[in-house]
């Protein structure tokens, strides 16, 4: 009777593993893989300079119009007090000029000057009017490379990459930090065509990570409408030679655990 009932049981659970195998396993999650994009910004001076003060390290978190670095003030400012002295000049002279055409303009009316001694009044004032725009103009200048002698943060974010240190002179445009930014995350993945007819702009998404259990929200926001190959970096199921179609999954409560780069995986799910 016992090697009866073993031979039973056998039969009995070679028949139920034969039936989960061959039963259809309801799917209702489509899966995709990307990497965390985030925005990020080099700052850069517009003036040329020598940096003075640099703020903050690698790291550090900033927020929007922080002031991030500053270059050696004392150049711009001797060309505001020199720009502030021509101005100066051009007003005098604007002053003497106008005083003297309208002397002369009396003496016209009275036929006590030529007409060409009046013309001449008249266009040195002008010319004095000019030149005054011109030193204001200059001030002007000076004034906003002043200003740009101190850079500031664009947005909320945190300091990636602290570029140079001070003492270095700098060219305008040359980057002293990389800063990245709070206000968007995203994921960049990619789908097969064949899954295309799956998804939608807003479609809810589930996205993992492999370095925390912890999993967050997020919504399709970009799909493009052409194919490309799949990115070698991109860790996908498929081929990589395959054509795929880009995805840009907008991460709804990002925190400081994702990182620019990391592999993440995408679940969609479908009603």
């Amino acid at each position: 009777m016992k090697k009866l009932f073993f031979i039973i049981t056998g039969l009995l659970l070679l028949l139920f593993t034969i039936l989960y195998h061959l039963t259809p396993v309801k799917n209702n999650s489509t899966e995709l893989y990307g990497n965390i994009d985030i925005r990020q910004v080099n700052i850069a001076f517009r003036v040329a300079g020598r940096l003075q003060n640099m703020n903050f390290e690698e790291g550090d978190k900033v927020e929007k119009g922080q002031l991030l670095a500053s270059l050696d003030t004392e150049p711009f400012i001797n060309a505001q007090n020199q720009a502030k002295s021509r101005v100066s000049q051009a007003e005098a002279a604007l002053k003497n000029a106008t005083r003297i055409n309208k002397r002369k303009q009396s003496l016209c009316k009275t036929k006590d000057a030529s007409q060409q001694d009046c013309d001449t009044a008249q266009a040195n004032e002008d010319i004095a009017k000019a030149d005054l725009q011109y030193a204001q103009a200059n001030l002007d200048t000076a004034t906003t490379a002043y200003n740009d002698a101190f850079v500031k943060s664009p947005a909320d974010g945190i300091i990636l990459i602290r570029i140079v240190e001070p003492g270095t002179m700098l060219n305008a445009g040359v980057p002293v930090y990389t800063v990245s930014l709070n206000n968007k995350m995203w994921v960049r993945a990619y789908i097969k065509e064949t899954e295309l007819g799956k998804i939608k702009l807003g479609d809810k998404v589930k996205i993992y990570t492999d370095s925390t259990d912890k999993s967050y929200n997020g919504h399709i926001g970009f799909i493009s409408s052409t194919a490309e190959f799949t990115p070698k970096n991109i860790e996908t199921a498929s081929l990589r030679t395959d054509l795929v179609y880009r995805l840009r999954i907008i991460v709804d409560d990002a925190d400081d655990l994702l990182k620019q780069g990391m592999p993440v995986t995408i679940r969609l799910q479908q009603e």
